[in-house]
C-alpha cells in the first residue's frame, strides 16, 4: 500500500500548520518552502483540505493559512480521506476466496484504526521533540 504524493504533502502541509497552531496565518511560500512542496501543487492541495472544512485561508498581503480545527481533532486518516478518499484493501471481488477477504479486511480494519488515532497533535509533539533533540547548548 503507498499512498499519493498528494496524500505526503498534505500531511506535511498540516503538520507545519499544527506545529505554528494558534500562531496566525502561514503564508503558501513559506510552507511550500519550509516542506520542498511545489506552490502551484501545495496550492491545489489546499483548496481541496479548505473544501472539506480542514483548513481556512485569507487573502491578501497577510494572508495565509490556518487550521480550522485543533491539530488533537485532525486525525491522518481524516486527511488521507480528504485527498484520495476511503482505504481499501479489500473489494468485493475477494469475496469469492473468504480467507483472503478476511484477512485482507481485518489489515484494512486495523490500518484504519490507527490512521485514525494519530492526530496532527500527536505527530506535531513528536517534530518538536526532535527539534529540540537537535539543538545543543555549549
Amino acid at each position: 500500500m503507498k499512498f499519493s504524493i498528494k496524500v505526503q504533502y498534505g500531511i506535511q502541509a498540516l503538520l507545519e500548520l499544527a506545529v505554528k497552531y494558534g500562531g496566525g496565518l502561514n503564508q503558501i511560500g513559506d510552507i511550500a518552502q519550509s516542506q520542498k512542496i511545489p506552490v502551484r501543487y501545495l496550492e491545489q492541495i489546499l483548496l481541496i483540505l479548505k473544501k472539506k472544512g480542514l483548513v481556512s485561508s485569507s487573502r491578501g498581503k497577510e494572508g495565509g493559512y490556518s487550521l480550522l480545527k485543533h491539530p488533537a481533532d485532525v486525525s491522518v486518516l481524516e486527511i488521507i480521506e480528504c485527498l484520495d478518499g476511503p482505504i481499501e484493501l479489500s473489494n468485493k471481488k475477494m469475496k469469492k476466496v473468504p480467507v483472503v477477504f478476511e484477512a485482507f479486511e481485518k489489515i484494512q480494519n486495523n490500518i484504519i484504526n490507527d490512521l485514525r488515532e494519530l492526530t496532527l497533535e500527536d505527530m506535531a509533539l513528536k517534530k518538536r521533540q526532535k527539534e529540540r533533540a537537535y539543538i545543543y547548548n555549549i
